[in-house]
């Protein structure tokens, strides 16, 4: 059964799948600033000087940023539209949904940093004023290759990190949703095949 985009935006439960995947965002930018705070302390213990060690807030910051905020948005659009946990599902089921929704959410961090490697691959060889625009911009193939190479290893490797905190937000949500049933009930793209 195909379904429309207008009959994907009207299910129901998207606020508090929103609230859980910003939670989840939540948790991961604040575990992010946790993890570089230690380093920075662990680097000032061993007598290197504060200039030397590279942590930059804002750009630590934004890099957790483009890792929390597509984490977030995927692991909402998972619960939200794909398998949301309903409070009728047992805990295998619920495991299994919050799994695929850390999964989903790692696939959109892919995507992400994916497509600001490639466009990072992009540069301006030369003066803008001079020359044409098409004989100035270059493109590099093996940065680009490396940023996709990179971008995969990412995903992957949050794809383990967080899975705990996925399964466990799966799992609150659940508890949540027990003691709070929805009004109306709850399917899925997967609920539907």
């Amino acid at each position: 059964m195909a379904l429309t985009v207008k009959q994907l935006v009207n299910r129901h439960g998207a606020f508090v799948s929103a609230v859980t995947g910003a939670l989840l965002g939540v948790a991961v930018l604040v575990l992010g600033l946790l993890e570089n705070l230690v380093q920075f302390v662990s680097a000032l213990a061993y007598g290197v000087a504060a200039s030397d060690i590279g942590l930059a807030m804002p750009e630590v910051l934004g890099r957790l940023l483009l890792l929390a905020v597509p984490l977030a948005l995927g692991f909402f659009l998972s619960l939200w539209i794909i398998a949301p946990i309903a409070e009728e599902l047992r805990l295998p089921h619920v495991i299994t949904r919050a799994i695929l929704a850390t999964g989903v959410a790692s696939t959109v961090y892919f995507i992400v940093s994916a497509v600001v490697g490639v466009i990072g691959s992009f540069a301006i060889n030369g003066s803008l004023y001079s020359q044409s625009l098409f004989s100035v911009l270059g493109f590099n193939a093996s940065s680009a290759a490396n940023a996709l190479g990179g971008a995969l290893g990412g995903a992957l490797a949050t794809f383990v990190t967080t899975l705990p905190l996925g399964i466990l937000a799966g799992v609150l949500l659940w508890l949540w949703r027990k003691d709070h049933p929805p009004r109306h009930p709850l399917s899925g793209l997967i609920d539907e095949v």
